[in-house]
């Protein structure tokens, strides 16, 4: 990829996730990039290529890949979940979501599906190590917890969801919260002590 594309790619999401999308002009991008529009034009036709392309980019290149931390073992990894998700949350606008879906239907579908694919291939990998490290229960059912988790963050990531408050879902309290719920729920006495002892040293 032309390294210049990367660029724009690499950066355009950090626009949206502050901004929206609908706010975010061509002209936004080129100036808070430092680019020219012809440049930009260059690379994309039209707004819509490029939210699509940096969807893509976004799919392709995760901020946060549990297949990178072998050293971790499964409670550390929530723990790093619970770091990554608080930080994109304080950087998220939630018009994003609200601009997909009314101005973008194609797009946000294929988004929404690969949240769910991935979301749910974390949380099983997750539990099957956990299981194997004794520190998870071993009668769990890993695909319906995987599945349950999917439908948690998802539900929660949605500050329009009219259950929980915005200032609530962007709060560690509440990351602190469900996570002490779910882990209690499928740790082994081994999980609980080292997840108290990880709480302590925190």
């Amino acid at each position: 990829m032309d390294e210049k594309k990367e660029y724009i790619l690499k950066n355009v999401g950090k626009l949206y996730l502050r901004y929206g999308i609908k706010s975010v002009t061509m002209d936004d991008v080129a100036r808070e990039l430092g680019i020219s529009k012809k440049t930009l034009y260059d690379f994309f036709k039209d707004k819509e290529e490029l939210v699509d392309q940096s969807i893509n980019y976004y799919m392709k290149n995760p901020v946060i890949d549990f297949d990178c931390c072998d050293d971790m073992n499964a409670i550390d990894k929530f723990f790093l979940y619970r770091e990554h998700g608080l930080k994109m949350l304080r950087l998220y606008n939630n018009n994003i979501d609200f601009d997909l879906k009314r101005m973008y239907p194609r797009i946000n579908k294929k988004l929404q599906e690969f949240k769910k694919k991935r979301i749910y291939g974390q949380n099983y990998k997750m539990l099957e190590q956990g299981i194997n490290e004794g520190l998870f229960r071993s009668d769990l059912n890993i695909d319906i917890v995987a599945r349950l988790q999917v439908g948690r963050i998802l539900l929660t990531m949605n500050v329009n969801n009219a259950i929980f408050k915005e200032e609530e879902i962007r709060s560690e309290s509440f990351f602190d919260a469900v996570m002490d719920y779910h882990l209690h729920a499928i740790c082994t006495e081994k999980g609980l002590a080292y997840y108290k002892q990880k709480l302590n040293n925190a």
